[in-house]
């Protein structure tokens, strides 16, 4: 498809369509002094080599480094960023940065010519290379991607697992279903799918008779699972806890910004041993669980052309995306990996990442239930001794229509209060009424009638405060 077929190079005899014969037209044609034409011949020997065996020869790796350094010294920079991709298996990890480096070069030369200096283009690549230090930065959807492997935490004694590290020396929350409060209902859907049932003898045995009479070898592929809810915290503790509950080595993938406000897909591996990350980096060859939190936050990779500075950086990142939307496709596809997205809902995720992903299942996070309020309070009570005088059914009620992680964030809020106030006393201060329902009535809305209530009970406890301090006055 390089081919000028009016170039007279050489009669079409048997081997007109060889690699060696493209080669030595290639080299002709260079030679010759047109750059160009040897470039698309270099990139056709290739391309023939590639599809008669699975690794090229030498002489065709060789000739596509010679199409390379043409396309860098003619700055083709998308053909120079396609053969990059054709060239990086065969490149030692200097010359792959070498590459890097050209490549980058092209980018700027290419911002250049829209009126931007090199010197500031260059103080803004450094400035981008500051915010992931320490990371190894790959391109992805648009955007910078860093990997950052995790090893999962061993369990501990007691059944309880202490918590992992990631790359920046941050604890990972490994937890399970048994761990959580307020998912009753939605713990049941999931045992309902079948999942965290694996090693359950009579499930497994369940299974043995689904593939004996259906003549699988192997349950089929599940659906991705996509955890849906208006509360995203609520939502994304779930699809964590189901990671634990599954037990298997795990790749997540999620967005951030740099300080800059550069979204980066930020990727990191969990796995209970070395080998079990290795084989994680190589594509999910023992299977496993790939995660994507908040997926409907993410921007579609198909935009690869803009007008601004940024899009044209964006654009030169295109090949991380396609490696990044590869595994994605990949985990999809593999009847062994379990994917777990979480979003707001279904309607928000974009097409291109709906389609991806299908077919999928909505796991609806609802806010919790009063019998699901309920086991949130005890749960808190256990953690929060300070907390136990007051009145469970009360605090139920007054908390409807909060989610779970509001209902948490609030405790935390009155909690710290009463210790900060017990610093200042010095002595002991339970959680007061006032205080929690004052948290509570600040994450309630405006026009609930939970919301009143618990302005007039604050208002109720203060004035009782201000008679009681009269009679010690008096």
């Amino acid at each position: 498809m390089f081919e000028n077929t009016n170039a007279p190079l050489g009669s079409r005899d048997e081997g007109a369509e060889s690699p060696e014969n493209y080669l030595a037209r290639a080299t002709a044609a260079c030679e010759a002094g047109d750059a160009r034409l040897g470039l698309h011949l270099y990139l056709a020997a290739f391309e023939q080599a590639a599809e008669a065996s699975e690794v090229p020869s030498e002489d065709a790796i060789m000739g596509l480094k010679q199409a390379w350094r043409v396309a860098c010294s003619t700055k083709e920079r998308a053909l120079a960023e396609y053969i990059f991709e054709r060239l990086e298996p065969f490149l030692t990890n200097d010359e792959a940065e070498a590459c890097a480096t050209q490549l980058q070069g092209l980018a700027f030369d290419r911002l250049a010519e829209f009126g931007f200096s090199r010197d500031d283009l260059e103080q803004v690549s450094e400035a981008l290379a500051e915010d992931v230090a320490g990371m190894m930065m790959v391109p992805g959807l648009g955007m910078a991607a860093a990997a950052v492997p995790a090893p999962t935490p061993e369990v501990g004694e007691g059944g309880s697992a202490a918590p992992a590290a990631d790359g920046s020396g941050q604890p990972i929350d490994i937890f399970t279903y048994d761990s959580i409060a307020g998912y009753g209902e939605a713990v049941a859907h999931m045992r309902s799918l079948g999942v965290g049932l694996a090693g359950n003898p009579e499930f497994d045995q369940f299974v043995s008779l689904l593939n004996a009479r259906h003549g699988l070898d192997a349950a089929p592929a599940s659906d991705c699972l996509m955890f849906c809810s208006d509360a995203r915290e609520d939502a994304s503790r779930f699809m964590m806890a189901t990671v634990g509950e599954l037990g298997l080595p795990a790749v997540r993938m999620r967005m951030e910004e740099t300080f800059q406000g550069v979204p980066m897909l930020c990727v990191s591996a969990q796995a209970s041993d070395p080998e079990s990350l290795a084989a994680l980096r190589r594509g999910f060859e023992r299977g496993g669980v790939l995660v994507l939190e908040d997926v409907d936050l993410w921007g579609s990779p198909l935009a690869d052309q803009a007008d601004d500075m940024m899009g044209f950086l964006m654009a030169a990142m295109s090949r991380g995306a396609r490696e990044a939307v590869g595994l994605i496709r990949q985990a999809v596809e593999n009847p062994e990996v379990y994917v777990l997205a979480s979003a707001s809902s279904l309607e928000a995720v974009d097409p291109f990442f709906y389609d991806l992903l299908f077919p999928i299942s909505c796991i609806d996070i609802k806010l919790p239930t009063a019998a699901e309020r309920d086991d949130i309070w005890m749960d808190i009570a256990r953690q929060h001794p300070s907390m136990r005088s007051l009145n469970r059914d009360e605090l139920v009620r007054l908390s409807a229509n909060l989610p779970r992680y509001d209902i948490y964030m609030a405790v935390r809020e009155a909690v710290e209060e009463a210790y900060k106030q017990g610093l200042v006393q010095r002595r002991y201060l339970p959680v007061s009424r006032e205080n929690l329902f004052d948290k509570l009535a600040a994450y309630q809305p405006l026009d609930s009638a939970e919301y009143a209530e618990l302005e007039k009970l604050v208002v109720s406890d203060f004035a009782s405060g201000l008679d009681n301090l009269d009679d010690l006055l008096s």
